[in-house]
């Protein structure tokens, strides 16, 4: 991954959607501390057993000066969303998500095939798949993340001049035989901007666009056009 789609994803103290944080500790136990309303015990050794935080949307309710972060429990302990905020001075690093081939090996033998086409496809189309959802924090954790109806949730960052039209072809064709759902994002990391790889391909007029800060809607043209979509860049970083 080159330095400059690396930095793309933000820094400790303004992380894109879906980046990966690392943080300290004691940071962590002090804010574990300050929330009682927070019992799981799997929560109490969660950084101390090497799992990371995931950066999230900001909510009204956020602090300004903090890092919106969050843990997304396992089924066996309810699928919880977890809410945390940060101190960025609590992040140690910061991590793009997972790619699909560091993970593909804790998937369930009947997606490997469709795994498999989706390397093949996307190595032809020049896009390096990343995975979130069930299958990343499965191996990010070691815990159980996975069911019957788990999705596979793709991202795929986009370079200004891709062919994004041949890239949701493909999706769409590799969906058709494979056994699961193929769920997921196309990432416009030149602006900071995201949208459903299904919406993208049913070819509405306007889409659903998402960044760090809302949920918007946008014309279709305006996100695949290069240079379009950079005014909104700025969004894709939490707020300082």
């Amino acid at each position: 991954m080159s330095d400059r789609l690396f930095a793309a994803w933000g820094t400790p103290a303004s992380p894109a959607r879906h980046a990966l944080l690392r943080v300290e500790a004691q940071a962590y136990a002090l804010m574990l501390a300050e929330r009682p309303d927070l019992t799981d015990p799997l929560l109490k050794d969660w950084v101390l057993a090497d799992r990371p935080l995931i950066a999230r949307r900001r909510a009204p309710c956020d602090a300004r000066d903090l890092v919106p972060a969050g843990i997304p429990l396992p089924p066996a302990h309810g699928k919880k969303r977890i809410a945390l905020q940060l101190a960025p001075g609590a992040i140690l690093s910061l991590e793009p998500p997972p790619l699909l081939a560091d993970c593909a090996a804790f998937a369930p033998a009947g997606w490997r095939p469709a795994i498999e086409a989706i390397f093949h496809f996307c190595n032809g189309v020049g896009v390096e798949p990343r995975v979130f959802g069930a299958l990343a924090w499965s191996a990010l954790t070691g815990l159980d993340y996975l069911s019957p109806s788990s999705d596979l949730d793709l991202l795929f960052a986009v370079a200004p001049d891709a062919d994004v039209a041949a890239l949701l072809e493909g999706l769409a064709r590799i969906e058709a035989g494979a056994p699961m759902r193929l769920d997921g994002e196309i990432l416009r990391l030149d602006a900071g901007l995201a949208a459903n790889w299904r919406e993208l391909a049913a070819g509405a007029e306007e889409i659903l666009v998402k960044t760090i800060k809302d949920v918007a809607l946008w014309p279709r043209r305006a996100f695949l056009t290069p240079g379009v979509a950079t005014r909104g860049a700025r969004d894709w970083r939490a707020a300082s």
